[in-house]
């Protein structure tokens, strides 16, 4: 008995060992293939990074290629506006050449009473001016000059104190005068002339200054965008004696003669009443004529006695 119960014992034992044993393959033979699992998918995230690097090396050649490609879409854009703004300026100056214009231009003002009547006259016929002034007559007449710039008319630069002595004695009087009138003109305006007017023409300031500083003057003009104007039509309402409106419509109809291009020269302090008289009937003829009006800019029509 005790015999059968030891081999019983040792049988159950043997049992127990070997049932230990296949669940020890069993757990190890699991953790192979999730060690196997692991791995496979270890490898796949790898591929994966290696994707999403060589993806990224890709988008940044693209992202060089669009860099590059905006580079060349800047400069053609430059390139245009350039051309653009050539192509208008030349036309501007082409129609300048080939339409039949006048410019009237008014000198010495602003002044309280003749200014204004001026603009009124301008208005009714839907013409615009350019009115060279002074910077002196600017400081007395702020306002008027705020209403002939709210207008649409051009204001040009006629010196500050109009005094030669001072204007034409060398070329710093002259710069410094000059400016002066610039600042005080954008002080009521907003903006700086880009025409300017000699006084008495740039044929007085080339006597009185002599060649050299003339030409130094003029080219620092130039280099300041501006553009100097002279005339090719003398009403005469500055004559020393005083000028009738009569005398002023005949010399302003004379000397237009064949002109395509005529920029009337005249005043408009407050003694110059006759200009304001003379000066419907004179655009009311130029207009029968065929001409239409225009006002003077830096890179259209001009007329320099020097």
């Amino acid at each position: 008995m005790k015999k059968q119960t030891i081999k019983i014992i040792i049988s159950l034992m043997v049992l127990i060992v070997i049932t230990s044993g296949f669940k020890a393959l069993q757990i190890n033979l699991e953790q192979q293939f999730e060690l196997v699992d692991y791995k496979n998918r270890l490898e796949q995230k790898e591929l994966e990074i290696k994707e999403l690097m060589t993806f990224e090396e890709v988008i940044g050649a693209k992202n060089e290629i669009i860099e590059a490609r905006e580079e060349q879409i800047k400069k053609l854009e430059e390139e245009v506006s350039m051309i653009a703004s050539r192509y208008e300026t030349v036309k501007a100056q082409n129609k300048a050449l080939t339409d039949k214009v006048v410019y009237l231009t008014f000198d010495d003002g602003p002044s309280k009473s003749v200014t204004l009547e001026i603009v009124k006259i301008l208005e009714t016929y839907d013409v615009k001016a350019t009115f060279f002034v002074q910077g002196r007559n600017v400081e007395k007449n702020k306002e008027v000059l705020k209403i002939v710039h709210d207008s649409g008319h051009v204001i040009g630069n006629h010196s500050f104190s109009h005094n030669y002595a001072i204007i034409y004695q060398n070329e710093t009087q002259f710069w410094e005068d000059f400016n002066k009138a610039q600042d005080v003109i954008f002080s009521v305006t907003g903006s700086y002339p880009e025409v300017f007017r000699f006084p008495g023409g740039s044929l007085s300031a080339f006597n009185l200054l002599g060649e050299s500083a003339y030409k130094n003057i003029t080219k620092g003009l130039l280099e300041r965008n501006m553009q100097h104007f002279d005339w090719n039509i003398d009403s005469g309402d500055a004559a020393s004696s005083y000028a009738t409106a009569g005398e002023i419509k005949m010399n302003a109809f004379t000397q237009l003669a064949k002109k395509k291009h005529a920029i009337v020269l005249f005043h408009d302090t407050d003694m110059k009443l006759s200009t304001v008289e003379a000066l419907p009937a004179i655009i009311e003829h130029y207009l029968a004529m065929g001409y239409r009006f225009d006002v003077l800019v830096p890179n259209g029509f001009t007329h320099q006695q020097r």
